[in-house]
């Protein structure tokens, strides 16, 4: 199908860009970089982990950081469902939403669960996740930034703790995408859960990823929603996956055998009403063009739709 034209798959994981070749910089080029970035990254951890003394004691161990705008009805789920999975706290940004959040939220306030924070600021996702950071990073071990279409679904383990305890020496894990489409709805049914609704799906894991960041460790900058690279020893190294592999210079390892310890479900665009209100209508948290935005995500649905050729029920194994 020329719609797909963009779209191709590799090893593991599908992606929908090219890396330009040239001369200096090529296959040959970035697999060497990549290479070298390793062995160093897994000297630092090596010397760090020598070197460390006892962590910090943390009010909580996994955090939830995430902006939102009128995401009202999907909120309780996505809130309830990360409780389940082990998410211990919820650190929510509201960016200007004017549907029913406060109702949705409250009870969460009320317990402690969820600190709610007005952020009237547009197109400052970014902003708003260094702001989290810069005020909360000595009362979590690990901080993880996503959207509320994504819901974190671990595979080896039921609990997303039990999962990041083999990842303590690292500094951020980037978690793969696993993208969801309408499974051929047009409507979006508002008396079933989301998880309960889409199952079609990519065969394989996108490039994109969230992070789980380790506080113990500083963040370099906060620049893309989908890698953040953090510091060890003064030295800016890039995240690993969940093969402990790095995800840098455009290389995304995996194991020859063995199976995904873990995912995110992106249920980008559910039905077709719901894509249509929240990816064409509704003003962006994070690019600042929202016409263009929603022209190319217009034309971007159908080849989205087109990849997905397989059912993934992973994730339900949670729904009771």
């Amino acid at each position: 199908m020329q719609e797909n034209h963009n779209y191709y798959v590799k090893g593991n994981f599908i992606t929908r860009e090219h890396i330009r070749q040239t001369f200096l910089k090529n296959d040959v080029t970035r697999y060497i970089a990549y290479f070298l970035q390793t062995l160093l990254v897994s000297f630092l951890i090596f010397i760090n982990k020598l070197l460390s003394r006892a962590t910090k004691d943390y009010k909580y161990t996994v955090s939830l950081c995430g902006i939102f705008k009128n995401e009202g009805k999907y909120l309780d789920e996505w809130i309830q469902y990360h409780l389940v999975v082990g998410i211990d706290h919820f650190y929510l940004y509201n960016n200007n939403s004017d549907d029913n959040y406060l109702e949705i939220l409250q009870p969460y306030i009320e317990k402690g669960i969820v600190d709610l924070i007005e952020w009237p600021f547009e197109h400052s996702q970014m902003d708003a996740y260094e702001d989290c950071y810069k005020k909360h990073k000595d009362d979590t071990n690990w901080i993880t930034f996503i959207d509320v279409d994504e819901f974190i679904c671990p595979i080896a383990t039921d609990n997303i703790k039990s999962w990041l305890s083999s990842y303590i020496n690292y500094p951020g894990v980037a978690v793969y995408w696993k993208q969801f489409g309408s499974t051929g709805k047009l409507y979006h049914d508002n008396t079933k859960l989301v998880i309960e609704q889409y199952t079609q799906c990519w065969p394989k894991h996108s490039v994109f990823t969230k992070m789980f960041c380790n506080m113990n460790f500083p963040i370099v900058e906060f620049s893309n929603p989908h890698i953040l690279s953090s510091k060890i020893a003064g030295v800016k190294v890039p995240p690993i996956n969940q093969y402990k592999k790095i995800v840098s210079f455009a290389v995304n390892s995996c194991k020859l055998f063995g199976d995904s310890s873990i995912q995110i479900n992106h249920y980008w665009g559910k039905a077709y009403d719901s894509f249509v209100e929240s990816k064409i209508n509704r003003s962006d948290v994070y690019h600042e063009n929202d016409c263009e935005m929603a022209q190319s995500r217009k034309s971007l649905l159908k080849s989205h739709e087109a990849m997905c050729t397989v059912r993934d029920y992973t994730i339900q194994r949670f729904l009771l």
